[in-house]
């Protein structure tokens, strides 16, 4: 079997982390919301969103648990430049918020292969979904499909008030804009995609994240490239007229 390469498996692992809240969904409702920066250096940052009922926590650990679980998972990935956790406990809710920041995402793929570094609960691995990378000469497609109701069969059995007002978002924020995408909504000239689905949505059918962008062009080294081949160049044709003059 090929090796995926190295910007396939880095997709894949911002998509398996962008959805870690997921794991919540094995008992009860929540709200997620997650959001991407994405720079043409390859560095950026990641923050997760989430509101879990805290008798769904309670079953890790409570808030505890549940931040000795994230910590350990993140702790675990060095290409992190840095990380801040809060959690807050109020009435029957659990907030989390995550951020996480990168300096170069070469470094987190060699820090994810191979990708079996989330140590997350039994059962929650359904909820990473599948992630496809395309590239068509200098453009990148991205796709991936979570499929909730196949991870959680019972949603059905959920009465439809709990489900109200409860939604999950995606936000992507690219280098550049988007050329295609299936984004509910879009900002900064299709530089960020929005993906805003109703948790009942979800749990009914699967749910699909897709673009397509042009690769990121680091056009200062393109510039200093050109300039050096025409140094070259014109070194290269003065060395010859010399060698001319001193033949004459």
């Amino acid at each position: 079997m090929p090796k995926a390469s190295p910007c396939f498996r880095f997709w894949k692992y911002l998509s398996r982390l962008l959805i870690l809240p997921g794991i919540f969904c094995l008992t009860s409702c929540f709200d997620t919301r997650e959001e991407l920066w994405l720079n043409a250096d390859s560095s950026g940052s990641i923050r997760i969103q989430a509101s879990v009922p805290a008798a769904a926590a309670k079953l890790y650990g409570g808030e505890a648990g549940v931040k000795k679980i994230i910590k350990r998972n993140v702790t675990a990935i060095s290409a992190f430049t840095s990380h801040s956790l809060k959690t807050k406990l109020e009435s029957d809710q659990l907030h989390i918020d995550l951020t996480l920041t990168f300096s170069n995402a070469l470094d987190l793929i060699e820090a994810t292969s191979p990708p079996a570094t989330l140590n997350l609960p039994p059962g929650a691995g359904e909820f990473l979904g599948t992630t496809e990378i395309n590239f068509s000469g200098l453009t990148l497609g991205f796709q991936r499909k979570v499929n909730l109701p196949q991870a959680f069969p019972l949603a059905r059995l959920i009465p439809s008030k709990q489900l109200t007002g409860r939604t999950l978002t995606t936000i992507i924020h690219l280098p550049g804009p988007a050329t295609s995408h299936n984004a509910t909504f879009t900002a900064d000239g299709n530089r960020t995609l929005i993906w805003v689905t109703p948790l009942a949505t979800a749990l009914e059918k699967p749910m699909l994240t897709a673009f397509t962008m042009p690769l990121p062009i680091p056009w200062i080294l393109v510039s200093s490239v050109t300039l050096l081949l025409v140094l070259l160049c014109a070194m290269l044709i003065y060395y010859i007229r010399r060698r001319k003059r001193t033949a004459e």
